[in-house]
């Protein structure tokens, strides 16, 4: 009889247990609209010399920060020859950035068109969520969203949905899937939402780090 009560007892836990879960669950997928298929991104800029040359000045390397306006380096694109006076040409910084990537070398050759260096605002960033079609609908500019991101666990950021995407991720893609073989599974197609962060927690952001987003409907 004490094991027969044991057992109920149990049950009834078990039952309680499950019911609240499945409450919790069923309040969240009606609230929000969740993904873990995001990222953190910023507005990506290469900075290259308009014609060929040398690069005669350049004192920048990565995680070097500049301002609009700045001169990022000097380039001559005609060498002296006797009284020919040398063509400089400045290449000057578009907008405010952090230099995230560069092989530039002072005294190297220079082709035109070629980038020098890729650099974003860091204080700019955003987050892209990757969000199905069949959700779409309930995504609406200006829709507040809480944001994790993996590289900081338990800190929870805020931020809005600031612009829906015009096409799926794979419309934009190099290599379009084709269905020569005649048969047809169908995809689940993925919106890119851009998602404006509030703030950064004091914490330092760098573009490509995973998140995960919730967007209230």
């Amino acid at each position: 009889m004490k094991k027969k009560i044991i057992g109920l007892v149990v049950l009834a836990v078990v039952l309680v247990g499950g019911g609240i879960g499945g409450f919790y669950y069923y309040m969240q997928i009606s609230k929000y609209i969740s993904t873990e298929d995001a990222k953190v991104q910023g507005e990506l800029r290469a900075i290259g010399s308009m014609a060929p040359g040398k690069l005669i000045e350049w004192n920048y390397k990565e995680g070097d920060a500049f301002k609009k306006g700045d001169v990022l380096a000097i380039v001559e694109t005609a060498p002296a020859h006797g009284n020919v006076a040398a063509t400089t040409q400045e290449i000057i910084a578009p907008d405010n950035g952090t230099i995230i990537q560069t092989n530039a070398v002072k005294d190297q050759t220079v082709a035109a068109g070629v980038s020098l260096l890729m650099s974003t605002n860091l204080g700019e960033l955003y987050v892209t969520a990757n969000i199905e079609e069949t959700e779409l609908t309930d995504v609406k500019i200006g829709n507040k969203a809480t944001l994790t991101i993996d590289a900081f666990p338990g800190t929870v950021f805020t931020g809005r949905v600031e612009k829906i995407g015009l096409g799926t991720n794979s419309s934009f893609s190099l290599m379009p899937t084709s269905n020569a073989s005649g048969s047809f599974t169908k995809v689940v197609q993925r919106v890119p939402v851009k998602i404006a962060l509030n703030d950064y927690q004091g914490k330092r952001l760098i573009p490509g780090l995973n998140a995960v987003v919730k967007i209230e409907r």
